[in-house]
């Protein structure tokens, strides 16, 4: 009885340890110094170093990126930012400049597509990612925007993506059935449509009847096909 007593007694001084130790470690870390940001922006890399260091922080380079304002190996960025506060021991997250790049994104927008590939060529640029859409306001084959923007460090050799317009989306008709129908009557139906036409005769059947009507006998499209607006109907007639 007495060693299970004694048993009971040790496990409840271990807890009762065990408790006090988590609140001194919790009190500890509210006790924790916090310090202020330093502005890293523009400064180098070295001296950054040194700076952290002092601080009794920590740091991390997320990324090196082109910069045409900050020179080689000084911050472009930083998070947090200047004057936040935080504990000891943290750790601030830096951009790095790598420098002006050589090659910067020339302006494409409002240009016609195939000026920009020029352009792009001419600048030692590889032939640009080209996405098209339809659009209300800016006229077909223009560019409409582009990545990355104009005047911006493109890095060598990379892509320049452009988003060209197909103007103004045009209606839809559904073609209409003029096989068997008078080549002049079929012409006119197209006519009323506001479609283009385009008519190829077939040489006459051997035994035809001469001074016969013209026939339409094949069309492109085919009749219940969809045709844009300003599309062209191919009409065969016999001749």
């Amino acid at each position: 009885m007495n060693r299970f007593l004694k048993g009971i007694v040790i496990f409840l001084a271990l807890i009762a340890v065990g408790v006090v130790s988590a609140f001194a470690v919790i009190a500890l870390l509210l006790r924790q110094e916090d310090v202020r940001v330093p502005d890293l922006v523009g400064q180098d890399i070295i001296s950054v170093i040194d700076v952290v260091n002092q601080q009794g922080l920590q740091l991390k380079v997320d990324s090196r990126q082109p910069s045409q304002t900050v020179p080689k190996d000084a911050i472009v960025s930083q998070t947090p930012p200047p004057g936040t506060g935080i504990k000891k021991g943290r750790a601030l997250r830096v951009v790095v400049s790598l420098g002006p790049s050589e090659m910067l994104a020339p302006k494409l927008t409002g240009e016609q597509y195939r000026k920009a590939e020029l352009i792009l060529r001419q600048a030692g640029y590889p032939a640009p990612d080209i996405a098209r859409i339809w659009s209300d306001s800016v006229e077909r084959d223009l560019v409409i925007s582009q990545d990355p923007p104009p005047h911006t460090p493109v890095a060598p050799g990379a892509q320049v993506g452009i988003l060209v317009s197909l103007g103004k989306k045009k209606p839809l008709y559904v073609t209409p059935r003029l096989l068997g129908r008078p080549a002049e009557e079929s012409l006119k139906a197209v006519d009323r449509m506001g479609l283009q036409h385009r008519l190829i005769t077939r040489p006459a059947a051997t035994g035809s009847t001469p001074g016969r009507e013209r026939i339409v006998v094949a069309q492109r499209p085919q009749p219940g096909y969809p045709i844009a607006a300003d599309g062209t109907v191919e009409l065969e007639v016999s001749k």
